[in-house]
């Protein structure tokens, strides 16, 4: 005669520690992710010792951009993929040249940044940055 074992019911698993696992994931993937960092534009700015000097007009070669996002250089229109060389010439023709990049207060931020890229493309190192209204 064969013995017959009695079938046992299966134990449960609990579930009350499958929210702890979850939240310790949770916590560890958040504390080891990597967040990018913006680089933004490297500029060198004057510390509080700088002092404001006067600079004679023709020493001064003024980029602006309208509300709309034109480009004018000295009041004349002009092209952005002509600005790097238009500054490399005139700084070799002045060696005291200052870049003054004016830019309307509602024009797009890539209006701004584009002109800055192609002054710091023609190794310009006198640069002074001014916003404007109207």
């Amino acid at each position: 005669m064969a013995i017959k074992k009695k079938a046992r019911p299966l134990g449960d698993l609990s579930q009350a520690s499958l929210s702890d696992i979850a939240f310790l994931l949770l916590v560890f993937f958040i504390a080891t992710t990597i967040f990018p960092t913006e680089k933004g534009i490297p500029l060198i700015l004057p510390g509080k010792a700088s002092s404001v000097a006067q600079i004679n007009r023709k020493n001064v070669m003024v980029i602006h951009t309208d509300a709309a996002g034109n480009i004018f250089v000295d009041d004349q229109p002009w092209a952005i993929n002509q600005l790097k060389d238009e500054v490399k010439r005139r700084m070799s023709e002045n060696d005291k040249l200052v870049i003054s990049i004016e830019t309307h207060a509602d024009a797009p931020y890539k209006a701004m940044v584009a002109v800055l890229d192609e002054v710091k493309l023609a190794e310009a190192t006198k640069i002074s940055i001014k916003m404007y209204r109207g």
